[in-house]
């Protein structure tokens, strides 16, 4: 009966469950409790050679932690055993007093094997002891200490709905992955001092169309994270935070944005925008790796200037990316940009960019509408289409210059734009041409775009005079 599995869990309560393992049912009941239970005196009772299975104690933990009646908790997360062990009995149990079952989601995972898929075993050796890959062993050029992080990103990286490998090989990766992803996290640092979100930022709307596209990419970035947690998987939010670390920031954004950061006046306002995406990107990276890489979030809150009274990344919430930052269709133009630069970069493969101007021809149409967007005048040295294009020069036509050698190394590709959903469809082609650029290389800035090499470009002559870019 019901009532009397209530009894049971309250002695167990009570008693604690140190030496219950196995006692006969009767030796678990106080009197109070039997009495209770069936009305009649202890000496009624028939001793019975029943056994209280042993997983009940644990199995009526939920009695202490669901205070309330209609409580139930999130997850119960163990290994796979536990289908026949805890998760049943603890099923079997609250089904039996309160008609349903303890939990709302089931989270099962595999067991740890030896690095070559070896069963872990006390008598061969190989166990691998946590407190060990935290603080090192007796000897540390033998067991080095990895930290608590690089063991959480281990279990996190892991595929732990099957059996999980661990040893050397495999934490030495987890630590290597944690070095690159502290390297994007010192850039974006590094670039935040002397910048103010409050009084620094530059509205979405006034932002250079690939900042405006890294706040687009920013913002799926957080769902699909938030998503992947609310399934449980963990090495999908790895994954998604390496690909995006590595990809988007990385190889793509930062690369581009150097000159902007360093070059341009330090208020300026086009130098203000990619500090502005760089600040939401920190924050929305940090708060999305903080449940994996708790120490490592803490320390980057602690050394981001603007936070110096912050609570922590703990207690100010979870990602916040706003729906402002949702454009879908400006993905066209910087991705088109994009395609056209790593034809010009193909064409020049193992060269210095800035050791070429490039040429793109484009006919009349959607692509020539979407990259002039980039670059209103035909030729500019500091336009966002050539900040993308890295070369020192970009020129965009509609046709091929007159004056093109016959021997041009011209290279041709196509992009197809999709726009509203398939709604607006067009293969457009085009025509890049890269030619070495005939002017000096500015001291300052390091483009070709100077009349001499002591002297530094137009650009930063206004810079260094306090005038701003032109």
């Amino acid at each position: 009966p019901s009532e009397t599995i209530t009894d049971i869990i309250k002695v167990v309560e009570q008693q604690g469950t140190d030496a219950w393992w196995t006692l006969p049912i009767e030796q678990l009941l106080s009197k109070e409790a039997v009495a209770k239970a069936g009305g009649h005196d202890i000496s009624d009772y028939v001793k019975g050679q029943d056994v209280l299975d042993i997983w009940f104690d644990s199995g009526t933990s939920w009695a202490h932690v669901l205070e309330g009646a209609e409580q139930r908790a999130d997850t119960y997360l163990e290994g796979k055993d536990q289908l026949g062990g805890w998760f049943q009995s603890s099923l079997l149990t609250s089904v039996a007093v309160r008609k349903k079952a303890p939990y709302k989601t089931l989270v099962v995972h595999g067991f740890t094997l030896g690095e070559k898929g070896e069963k872990m075993s006390k008598s061969i050796g190989n166990v691998v002891d946590p407190d060990v890959v935290i603080n090192g062993g007796e000897d540390h050029t033998k067991d080095p200490p990895y930290g608590a992080d690089v063991l959480r990103w281990w279990v996190a990286e892991s595929n732990v709905f099957t059996e999980v490998l661990i040893g050397p090989v495999v934490l030495n990766a987890a630590r290597d992955d944690i070095n690159k992803l502290r390297n994007t996290l010192r850039f974006m640092l590094g670039n935040m001092d002397g910048f103010n979100p409050e009084t620094d930022s530059i509205p979405p709307s006034e932002m250079y169309i690939v900042d405006q596209y890294m706040l687009h990419l920013l913002h799926e970035y957080g769902n699909k994270v938030t998503n992947a947690y609310k399934e449980y998987d963990f090495s999908k939010v790895v994954r998604l935070l390496q690909a995006f670390c590595s990809r988007n920031l990385s190889n793509f954004y930062f690369s581009i944005i150097k000159d902007r950061l360093y070059c341009e006046e330090a208020k300026d306002p086009k130098r203000r925008s990619c500090q502005t995406v760089l600040a939401q990107a920190l924050d929305v990276v940090v708060r999305s790796f903080a449940p994996i890489l708790p120490h490592l979030a803490e320390e980057v809150f602690q050394h981001i200037p603007y936070k110096k009274d912050s609570e922590g990344v703990f207690r100010t919430g979870w990602i916040n990316a706003s729906s402002a930052w949702k454009k879908p269709g400006i993905e066209e133009a910087i991705e088109g940009a994009c395609a056209i630069r790593d034809s010009f970069l193909g064409s020049i493969s193992g060269k210095n960019a800035l050791e070429y101007e490039v040429i793109i021809v484009i006919e009349p149409g959607l692509l020539f509408e979407l990259m002039e967007a980039l670059q209103a005048e035909e030729t500019s040295a500091v336009s966002q289409l050539n900040e993308i294009m890295m070369a020192s020069q970009t020129t965009l036509l509609s046709e091929l210059p007159k004056e093109t050698p016959t021997d041009a190394n011209i290279t041709k590709g196509t992009f197809l734009i999709n726009l509203e959903g398939g709604g607006i469809c067009e293969q457009s082609s085009y025509k890049v041409i890269a030619r070495p650029i005939a002017k000096a290389k500015c001291p300052r800035c390091r483009k070709y775009t100077s009349e001499s090499s002591s002297t530094p470009c137009p650009r930063c002559l206004n810079v260094l005079a306090g005038k701003g870019s032109k």
